[in-house]
Formats: structure tokens, C-alpha cells, sequence
């Protein structure tokens, strides 16, 4: 081609010469046909007879079932200047709805396209569509596959051979099909565009610059669908054939785009630098220069990604973008680098202007940020701290802006210590920041980390507050408190006005709206709109939802969506509810678990140990209904008697105690740690767990390499407490052996244990378990040593024992997973049943059978015997699905299944039923007639690939319901197992025949389950873990 001008397919000339050469031929026949009718006598029928014959040959022989010279520039110039044209100014309206109606976040990397936005995706839909028909059309129409007759004594060249060869012969034909592939990219359908640029490089394979431009197109859908591997095939492809050197900006372009998706931005700026010098468009090439700054600030080049921001600015682009550029070149300031005060002034004075213009009135949040920035880059972190919050009050759009702002803030605070501050800001952040932030991760571990902290914290500052208040006489406290009172109403003044403000501010913009739904208006499109506003649904509304969010995790923190969310231990109620029991008479059948209505001080009704109050929490709790402006409700909090002082001590102790861990083990603050710590055995020499904050220091002093300090603790807690456990670790001459090899003895022990346990070699077990007490006492593996202890001594016949270390077990290891089942076996005695001995089985939860502690069960219900289970194939069954209790979600587990369902068995319906026993979850399937029915459910179900992998790790069961009661009754999981693989295993021939239910079969083949070992038992683990559930797939 030369230029936009198509070149004739057989000449290789310009069309221009073809178009004179074939009107020549026909205006030689129209002029000898123009000729022959002024021989005639126009006004006889005979003589329009033949004018119209004449007419209808020359039309034919422009058809598509022809190719000729004048056939293939008929249909080219129809094409372009008809239905081409049409479809082309359509595709131009829709390129400029979405330059118009883009939307960009500049608070995250822009993507190169518009396209690229999720937001922008159907944006001009309609001018696209048109685009699409009218190129569909054009195909449809004008396209010319049929082979040109041979020319006698035609030279068959090369040329002439690959001319011949091609699949259309329409010269213009190509950019109708380049056309629909553009407009299907616009609109966002990648996957079809990709389809049709495919075809397009395949179609015309013998014109090298169609092919390329049709592959860099393809390369750009892949990129966009994230296809990067099939990119860089199709873009090396392009790279390998001769590039005509007019699509060498699209390559490039198109090259930065699959590398920039790629996240390899330093490889990518050359390429974006090619595109922004050959971008024509103003906007998109501020948009260029907006992601070239995002990438140099990412790479850690402030100084040109300061230029680049500079030269967004100077495009003169729309007002958000000039705003954000400049807020971005607030960023690549360096701390410190702002040391002239001349600098700083001049850096904010064009800010601050902008805090006064009506039009920044929904911007503020990003120009404090931006203040805050620079006031940080100065050193001044007070002022900065300052902005950021100011920023933060003066927020009205609650989105992503303030995320960052917000982030930004945490971070500081977090770097100063300062980490009550540091935890509003994270909390709120949390809400607002989209989970593929690179800092999410980052910012939800800290996030949850001072939700822990804050409350001890808080509660330390708020006793050490009403202490001092305590020591100081009347006249001195009563001079605090009048201060605290002043704020207070200085508080409720500045809150007055600021309502009044708001109130005016609402008033003037009803106002507006009330003038300008009065004013005359042009007629308008009626679309349809999305409620906003604030008279909108609640749940609409983003931002009133986001907030939402915010404050319930800085009220409770970051809960799962589960039951009892309130709890921090949802595995039992509060250990007081475990009485002690008396053996030597039968429980009362039905008992209620209960405490005679006394309870521990510090578990609350609810099960769950109190944190330390936070101020406002409790304590104001106690107080709301007295005026904050009276002094008697500070009075009231301060400890003036000795009962309240060694309440508040106790709250101070416990505080500093779990600061002292958390700034430890979680933050790894280690001189605040030692802080806490080191108080906390100065001021309170009595505390319950003084011995482990010796050991701690110990720890952290020695991570620290100040080893003569450690020691000196060391030595202390040897001294002080030479019967804790640990004095008794410190003291092991082999302390520093095990510090490095220890969890793997460990490990070894436990293994050994476990296998001793399973032979019934309980006095080994004893042994063991004693010896990791010793040796290991806080090893990971201590509470199933605990639990191997306990279960041995019941063995032995040992109930009370056996009670009385699972509750320790419970008290000592509350989160851990063992404690789960040793809480259910202490709420099960509670409840009347009762342990019987020498046939419990805790290997696995499949294992387990009621009868093991309701072995009376039988005799309750008149019964001689535990009634076997039945052989009965011709009666009801169901359908089992079985798993670990809290390793599933049951609502996707129930939507899964229901959607098989539903589109595989038209008439049939099913009952699904959850229920849970034991420790295990199962989903009931019903409705089945027989065994048979219920069989060739299964195989269908696990025929299904997608159902198949959903199910993994799950355990399917087909049985009765006569002996689905007695499973829940008497017997384990394994037990049915046993009688299954006895029973119905292998299964009879005539199985893999098709079976209809109700008439209804699935649509997909069925196939074969996976082979069932009949030899294979569940616990083939080496015995490692009591709590193993296998982790397979079973089939009964």
C-alpha cells in the first residue's frame, strides 16, 4: 500500500490506475450503449425492452459468482463508499463515547486503554453494534471467493501464482473485516475479537501486512484477557516476519501493553515512550504521560516521574487529571528533601488556594494528602500527621482516595509508635483499599494486629490516667476535671456549628436543585438510572456501605461471617459450666449444663473472657446516662478505694503483660517489649504470669545479642521461680541443643506416641507423654500429649482423671484443634451421657460413635443388643456427602449441588438437608427410591468434572435410612465403611447401565469412579495425627 490508497491485487499498481483502466472499458460501453438508443425510437416498448436487457447484463456482470476487472472495483468502491463508511463514522462515535465517558482511577495504575477500565466496558455498545452489522454486511455482500478464469497465454510468475492463491479477491474487502474485529475490542467482547482477528491473519496469509496488522490486533486481545504467554507468541511471530515499517507504532504500542499486563514496567517504558511521541490524541497522551510518572515512581525514579506528572499538567488535560498529577509529584518528594522553608512555602501556597475554590470542594481529602506529603518530605511530621487527619474529616466520597490517604497515615503512625492512631487508620483503610492493593496484605496483618493491641494499650494509658488522678488531692483533681469539662463543651459548641454550616451548605444546594428542576430543559433520552443520593437504599449506596464496614471493624475488629461471631472460643461455653461430676452415682439424664447460676468475674455471660475495658466501652457503658459536663462521672471512675485500686492494678498488670507478647512475638517492637515488660516486674511483683515475662525477656534479649542482660534475667527467673516450667527449661543443660533441634525430637516423640497409643501400649504412652512434659512443655505438640495422657488414663479405667485433664486441656489450649473434641466429651458427660471404658476410639473423627459415651443407650431404650446394620437394597436410601466440621463452605457446598441438580434431572427433585454430629458436618441427599437410584446418583454426580474436583476431599456415602439412624445412633463412619465394602462392594454387574430417575437421565457420558482399594483403611498416615480425616476422596 502507499498510504491509505489500496493497490490493484493483480497489477500491484495503485487502484486509482485500475479505476482508469476499467472505466475506460466501461464507459466504452455505455457510450456504444448510449449510442444504439439514438438509433431507436425510445418511446416503443420494444425499444425499452431491450435498454432494460441491456442494463441487467451489464449489472451482472459485476456479481460476486464472478471475478473480473470490473467485478472486483464494482464491489470495492461499494464497499468502501456504502456500507464501510456507515459502519467506520458508527465505530468513530463509539472511540469518542468512551474517551467521553471514561472513567479513570488515578489512585492506581492506569491501564493503556480505556478499554482497559472496568467501568468503561459497554460504553458506546450501541456505535459498536452498528459497526459490527454494518461490517457483517459488507462481508456477506461483497465478498469475491471465486477464482478468476485464466487468461490464455497468462505467464504463471510467482506473483501472478500468489495472486491466484488467495481465499478473497474483494481489495478492500479486509478493512470491513479489521473493522468488526476493532469494534468487537471496543466493546469489550476480547474473546470474539480474538476470534476474528485470528481468522483475519489466516484469511489473508498471503498479504503480510494484513496478516501483521491482524496479529498485533490479536496480540492485543490476549494481553487484555490476560493470555500473556499467547501474546508474546503471537507478537514474536509478527517480530520474526518483515514488519512493514507503518505498523512499527502499533507494534511497539501494542508491545508495551502485553509488558506493562506482564508487570515487567521497566521493559515497557521504551515502548510507552514510542507510543506518546506518535499519539495524536491530546487526552490519550496526558493519560500516556500520567501512567509514564506511575511507572518511574514505581520504579523508584521520583525525579522523572516528577517531569512526567509535570508534562500531564502541561497538556492542559481535564481539571481531576491536572489535580491528581499534581497531588502525584507531591509524592516523589523524599523525606527531607523539602529543607528550605522557601521551598515548603511555595510548594503549599498553591495548595492551600485550592482548599478555598468552590470547585476542590469534593477534592479537599486529596489536597490535605498532598499537603501532608509535602510537610513530610520537610521532616515536619506533627504538621503532616496534621494534614493527613484534616484530609480524613474533610472527606465526602469515602472511596479509594481516602484508602491511600488513610494507608498513608497508618504507615506514619505505625513508624512513630503511635499505634492507637495507627489502628483507626488501618481499620478504616481495610474497608476502602481493593484487595489487589499491593499493601492489602501488608495492611490487613497490621490491621489485625492492633485490633489486638489497642485494647490492652488503651486500658493501660486509661489506668495510668485515673491513678494519677487518684494520688493527687481534691483541689488538684477537681482543677483536671474542670479542664476535661471545658473541652467537653468546647466539644458540643464546635459540633453546633459545624451542623449549622451543614445545615446552610443543605439548604443552598436544595435550593439549586429545586431552580434547576424548575428551569425549562431540552428534551433528553430517558436511560435508565441506578439510584444514588442519599435519599437511595441504603445498600446502593457505596460509600454509606463502605463507612458501614469501617466502623464495625473499629468497634469489633475483622470477624468471619459465621455463628457466635461475638465469641473468641466458639468451641464450648465457659469451662464453670463443667461441674465436677460425681462417679460414684449415676448423671441424671438430661441434665442442663450449668453452674447454679454463679460465674466467673472475668467470663462474661456468653462464654467469652472479658478484654480490658477501652475507654468510653464498659466503663461508660455503666455511665451513659450521666452528663459528661457533671465531675461526678469522672469521679466515679477514679479508684480512690483500695478494692477499685487493685481492680485498676489488676487491669494494668494483665495490660502490660499482653502488650509486652504483642509488641514481642507480633510487631517485634522489642524496646517497647521491654518496656512492658520490665514495668511490669518493677511495679506488680505479685503477677500470676511474672515468670513467663522473665522467660520472654530472656528471649528477646538474646535475639537482641545483649546476652549479659539476658542472662541476668535468666538467672532472676531461676531464683524467683525455680519450679516454673520455665526456670526448668532454662535450667536444662541442653536448653541450647534442643532451641535448634528441638521441634524435630519433638516431632519424633509424638510420632512414636501416637503408634504406642494405637498398639495399646498405654504405660509407653504415660511415659511419653510425661517426658515431653518435661522436655517440651511448650512444645507444639503439648496439648495432644495431653490428650494421649488423658485418653490413657480412661483406658485404665480411670474416668475421673480422664475428665479432670481434658478440662485442663481445655483451660490451658482454648484455640487449639484437639480442644475441640475434648469440649465435646466434657459437654457430652454434662448432659448425662456416660464414658465407656476401654473402647473409645479418637484415632479420627470417622471413628467415632455415640455409643462410645452412651453406651447405656441400649438399656435406656429397652434393648438387649445394638441392632445390626440391614442388607436391604429395596428401600429408601439417601445420599451422604460427610466433612470435617468448619473445613467447607456449606452455602457454596448446598449451591453446587442444587445447581447440579437442577440442570441435570428435569423431572426428579431432591431434599437437601444439613446436619452435624460428632465433629462432622454432612449434606443429605433424599428422595431415592432405592440403592440403585441412589448409586447411579453418585456416579453421575462424580462424573462431572467440575463436581468431581468440587467434592474432593469429601466423603460420600450411599445408605439406607434405616441405617442412617443407626449410624447416628451407634455406629462410626468406619464402622458403616466395614459393612459396605462387605455388603454392596464390588458392585453386580449391570451397573454401568444406564438408570433412569423419573425418566430423567444427565446429558453427560457417564463415566467410571476412581478404583476403590477394598484393602485400604483410613489410617494408613504413619498414625501422626489424631485429628486425620483423611484428606481423600472415599466411595462406599
Amino acid at each position: 500500500m502507499r498510504g491509505n490508497v489500496p493497490m490493484c491485487q493483480c497489477a500491484n499498481v495503485p487502484i486509482s490506475c485500475a479505476v482508469k483502466k476499467v472505466s475506460k472499458v466501461i464507459g466504452a460501453r455505455v457510450h456504444k450503449f448510449i449510442g444504439t438508443l439514438t438509433h431507436f425510437r425510445i418511446g416503443t416498448l420494444a425499444h425499452w425492452r431491450i435498454g432494460t436487457l441491456l442494463i441487467i447484463l451489464l449489472l451482472t456482470g459485476c456479481s460476486t459468482k464472478k471475478n473480473t476487472k470490473g467485478s472486483r472495483f464494482y464491489h470495492a468502491m461499494t464497499t468502501r463508499y456504502n456500507v464501510y463508511f456507515n459502519g467506520n463514522e458508527a465505530y468513530k462515535s463509539g472511540c469518542k463515547a468512551i474517551e467521553k465517558g471514561n472513567k479513570d482511577n488515578y489512585m492506581e495504575m492506569l491501564p493503556l486503554y480505556p478499554i482497559g477500565n472496568k467501568s468503561t466496558v459497554g460504553t458506546g455498545s450501541g456505535d459498536f453494534e452498528r459497526a459490527i452489522e454494518k461490517s457483517q454486511k459488507a462481508i456477506a455482500v461483497h465478498s469475491i471467493k471465486r477464482k478468476p478464469p485464466r487468461k490464455p497465454g497468462k505467464r504463471y510468475t510467482p506473483e501472478y501464482k500468489q495472486w491466484l492463491a488467495r481465499r478473497e479477491f474483494n481489495p478492500f474487502l479486509h478493512n470491513a473485516w479489521m473493522l468488526m474485529g476493532k469494534a468487537q475490542f471496543q466493546k469489550g467482547d476480547f474473546p470474539e475479537a480474538a476470534a476474528t482477528f485470528s481468522y483475519i491473519a489466516r484469511l489473508y496469509a498471503g498479504q503480510p501486512k494484513i496478516t501483521a496488522n491482524a496479529r498485533i490486533w490479536l496480540a492485543q486481545c490476549y494481553t487484555q484477557m490476560g493470555w500473556y504467554y499467547d501474546a508474546e507468541d503471537v507478537l514474536q511471530k509478527v517480530n520474526n516476519d518483515s514488519l512493514p515499517a507503518t505498523l512499527a507504532p502499533a507494534y511497539s504500542r501494542t508491545y508495551g501493553h502485553y509488558l506493562l499486563g506482564s508487570q515487567r514496567y521497566r521493559e515497557a517504558i521504551p515502548h510507552l515512550l514510542t507510543t506518546i511521541k506518535n499519539e495524536k490524541n491530546k487526552r490519550q497522551k496526558s493519560r500516556e504521560y500520567f501512567l509514564l510518572g506511575q511507572l518511574y515512581q514505581l520504579l523508584q525514579d521520583p525525579a522523572k516521574a516528577y517531569q512526567a506528572y509535570g508534562k500531564v499538567i502541561k497538556l492542559s488535560p481535564p481539571y481531576e487529571m491536572e489535580l491528581n498529577a499534581r497531588i502525584r509529584q507531591t509524592e516523589c518528594f523524599s523525606y527531607g528533601e523539602l529543607s528550605n522553608p522557601a521551598q515548603v512555602k511555595k510548594a503549599t501556597d498553591k495548595l492551600y488556594r485550592m482548599t478555598r475554590s468552590d470547585k476542590n470542594k469534593e477534592y479537599l481529602d486529596q489536597i490535605h494528602y498532598a499537603l501532608g506529603n509535602i510537610y513530610l518530605s520537610a521532616k515536619d511530621t506533627a504538621q503532616a500527621i496534621k494534614e493527613y487527619h484534616l484530609g480524613v474529616e474533610k472527606s465526602t466520597r469515602g472511596g479509594v482516595e481516602k484508602g491511600i490517604l488513610q494507608l498513608t497515615l497508618g504507615n506514619l503512625c505505625w513508624q512513630m509508635g503511635r499505634y492507637a492512631e495507627a489502628q483507626t487508620a488501618y481499620a478504616d483503610a481495610t474497608g476502602l483499599l481493593d484487595k489487589t492493593h499491593p499493601e492489602y496484605e501488608e495492611l490487613t496483618r497490621r490491621s489485625e494486629v492492633l485490633d489486638e493491641l489497642v485494647p490492652f494499650a488503651t486500658a493501660v494509658e486509661l489506668q495510668d490516667s485515673l491513678q494519677h488522678l487518684a494520688s493527687l488531692d481534691s483541689a488538684a483533681r477537681m482543677v483536671v476535671i474542670d479542664t476535661l469539662i471545658a473541652r467537653v463543651i468546647q466539644k458540643e459548641e464546635e459540633e453546633k456549628r459545624l451542623a449549622k454550616e451543614a445545615e446552610r451548605d443543605a439548604m443552598r444546594e436544595a435550593v439549586a436543585a429545586e431552580n434547576a428542576a424548575n428551569a425549562p430543559q431540552r428534551p433528553t433520552t430517558t436511560q435508565p438510572t441506578v439510584p444514588t443520593g442519599d435519599n437511595s437504599w441504603y445498600f446502593y449506596n457505596s460509600q454509606l456501605v463502605t463507612q458501614g464496614k469501617a466502623d464495625f471493624q473499629r468497634l469489633w475488629g475483622r470477624r468471619k461471617l459465621e455463628d457466635n461471631w461475638r465469641r473468641r472460643n466458639k468451641t464450648v461455653v465457659s469451662l464453670d459450666d463443667f461441674d465436677p461430676v460425681n462417679y460414684d452415682e449415676p448423671t441424671a439424664e438430661g441434665d442442663s449444663i450449668g453452674n447454679g447460676g454463679t460465674q466467673d468475674e472475668n467470663i462474661s455471660g456468653d462464654g467469652e473472657s472479658l478484654q480490658p475495658a477501652a475507654p468510653g466501652s464498659e466503663l461508660a457503658a455503666d455511665t451513659t446516662a450521666i452528663d459528661e459536663k457533671n465531675p461526678l462521672f469522672y469521679l466515679q471512675q477514679i479508684p480512690l478505694t483500695e478494692e477499685a485500686m487493685a481492680a485498676s492494678n489488676e487491669i494494668l498488670s494483665d495490660g502490660l503483660f499482653n502488650m509486652g507478647m504483642i509488641y514481642k512475638d507480633k510487631l517485634e517492637d522489642f524496646p517497647r517489649a521491654e518496656h512492658s515488660f520490665g514495668r511490669l516486674i518493677h511495679d506488680f511483683p505479685d503477677f500470676a504470669q511474672l515468670d513467663e515475662a522473665y522467660y520472654n525477656l530472656f528471649l528477646m534479649l538474646g535475639r537482641m545479642e545483649r546476652m549479659a542482660d539476658a542472662n541476668l534475667y535468666k538467672q532472676q527467673l531461676i531464683e524467683r521461680f525455680p519450679d516454673s516450667k520455665y526456670a526448668k527449661t532454662l535450667s536444662d543443660p541442653d536448653f541450647a541443643y534442643n532451641a535448634v533441634y528441638g521441634k524435630h525430637l519433638e516431632d519424633s516423640l509424638y510420632a512414636d506416641t501416637y503408634k504406642k497409643y494405637q498398639a495399646g501400649e498405654y504405660n509407653r504412652v504415660v511415659t511419653n507423654a510425661e517426658l515431653s512434659a518435661k522436655k517440651y512443655p511448650m512444645g507444639q505438640h503439648r496439648p495432644k500429649f495431653m490428650f494421649l495422657h488423658a485418653v490413657s488414663a480412661l483406658q485404665r479405667g480411670d474416668q475421673k482423671q480422664f475428665l479432670s485433664e481434658l478440662k485442663e486441656l481445655v483451660q490451658q489450649y482454648p484455640e487449639n484443634e484437639i480442644t475441640d473434641l475434648a469440649a465435646h466429651i466434657l459437654k457430652g458427660v454434662q448432659e448425662g451421657r456416660l464414658l465407656s471404658e476401654g473402647s473409645v476410639s479418637f484415632g479420627s473423627i470417622w471413628s467415632r460413635r455415640n455409643a462410645d459415651i452412651a453406651s447405656d443407650s441400649t438399656r435406656t431404650a429397652g434393648m438387649d443388643s445394638i441392632p445390626e446394620f440391614s442388607a436391604e437394597r429395596n428401600t429408601p436410601f439417601v445420599f451422604v456427602l460427610a466433612y470435617e466440621e468448619g473445613k467447607v463452605n456449606e452455602n457454596q457446598l448446598l449451591y453446587e449441588v442444587a445447581r447440579y441438580n437442577f440442570s441435570s434431572f428435569m423431572v426428579k427433585n431432591f431434599d437437601l438437608a444439613f446436619s452435624h454430629d460428632r465433629g462432622i458436618g454432612r449434606l443429605v441427599i433424599s428422595s431415592f427410591a432405592n440403592y440403585d437410584e441412589a448409586q447411579y446418583y453418585q456416579r453421575q454426580l462424580y462424573a462431572d468434572p467440575h463436581m468431581n474436583e468440587r467434592l474432593s476431599g469429601m466423603r460420600a456415602i450411599l445408605i439406607s435410612q434405616a441405617n442412617y439412624e443407626l449410624l447416628n445412633q451407634f455406629y462410626s463412619f468406619d464402622d458403616y465403611d466395614t459393612f459396605y465394602q462387605r455388603t454392596f462392594n464390588p458392585l453386580p454387574a449391570g451397573t454401568d447401565e444406564d438408570l433412569p430417575i423419573d425418566g430423567s437421565t444427565l446429558d453427560e457420558p457417564l463415566q467410571n469412579l476412581p478404583p476403590v482399594d477394598e484393602n485400604a483403611t483410613e489410617d494408613e498416615d504413619e498414625g501422626e495425627e489424631i485429628d486425620d480425616t483423611g484428606g481423600s476422596f472415599y466411595v462406599y
